[in-house]
């Protein structure tokens, strides 16, 4: 599959100044930086949801498609417990502090794959690219809350609490708006102009405001405070470029099939920076949140240069 440079480009020029927008409206004091708050709310619960759903009901029922979405799920169900469990085991050689192996293994593994890879896809892949995607977020959604949540437990066998919320992870907006869209996509549900309209409008305000909370987010954290650190520099390393890389090698002896644009999609989606679900798991496990956040800031800064350096690899 070949992504034209320029096109790419001027695409990812488009997020990073939304992202820019962001982060000035909090330093600039136009927005308070709780407002992400309410803001992610929106985003996760509502606008996100509808174009989950939007993305998948309005296409014709394909095998192809199915066949695609089969075999990503399976990569993903691979690709995840594999990048988790080889990245603990590389945490001590590497000098990562006890303590701190089960976050930096996790921030390794697992990337933002609704909250800022299904914008990416979409500006960058198109629909079908996108309804790929959200077929991907299965198995992030099966094993990060799972495998990922037990390894950030890790750093604290002291801490006894910490249940998931299970009933919340299985109801959230985006699994709803998931199970729904699959509903209709097989069952071939039309819905109607009127109803199919607004929750259009809903999800054309996904991309601006998710790079917008982006950008929001960045605001909060102090840069040079974070930056002196190397082991989030290993793991903002691993995450954005090792990964992508040995995937894209990997996919190149091993396709996903005939359909160029699902290898594009698992390289691309696998080459976000870590899950923003991370300080939400430390929180509930007694991780290393501060750990986390730094590794969060640089990653989410380090993409701007690195997922340019990934769309080449899947040129």
């Amino acid at each position: 599959m070949n992504l034209d440079f320029f096109a790419v480009m001027s695409n990812l020029v488009s997020l990073f100044v939304l992202i820019a927008a962001g982060y000035f409206a909090v330093r600039c004091g136009v927005l308070k930086p709780e407002a992400s708050l309410p803001f992610s709310m929106l985003l996760l619960k509502i606008t996100l949801p509808c174009t989950i759903f939007i993305s998948l009901v309005q296409k014709d029922y394909d095998p192809a498609f199915v066949h695609d979405s089969m075999l990503l799920i399976g990569a993903g169900m691979i690709a995840y417990p594999a990048m988790l469990y080889f990245s603990r085991f590389l945490a001590k050689p590497l000098g990562v502090p006890e303590g701190s192996r089960g976050v930096w293994a996790f921030t390794c593994a697992y990337n933002n794959c609704g909250f800022m890879g299904f914008p990416v896809a979409l500006a960058l892949l198109g629909a079908e690219g996108l309804a790929l995607a959200v077929m991907l977020n299965i198995t992030f959604n099966v094993t990060a809350y799972s495998l990922g949540a037990i390894e950030i437990s890790r750093d604290n066998p002291s801490h006894e609490g910490g249940k998931l919320d299970v009933k919340g992870i299985i109801f959230s907006g985006i699994n709803v708006g998931l199970v729904l869209s699959l509903i209709f996509y097989f069952g071939q549900i039309k819905i109607p102009d009127m109803v199919a309209a607004p929750i259009n409008y809903l999800s054309n305000i996904t991309t601006p405001l998710s790079m917008f909370i982006v950008g929001m987010a960045l605001a909060r954290s102090h840069g040079v405070e974070v930056l002196t650190d190397k082991y989030a520099w290993l793991s903002t390393a691993m995450r954005l470029l090792v990964y992508p890389a040995v995937i894209c090698l990997i996919l190149k002896v091993f396709p996903l099939g005939s359909n160029p644009m699902v290898g594009a999609v698992f390289i691309l989606i696998m080459a976000m920076p870590a899950a923003s679900v991370t300080a939400g798991l430390c929180e509930m496990y007694h991780g290393n949140i501060d750990f986390a956040a730094r590794i969060m800031f640089i990653q989410n800064v380090a993409c701007i240069i690195t997922i340019p350096i990934v769309c080449m690899m899947i040129g």
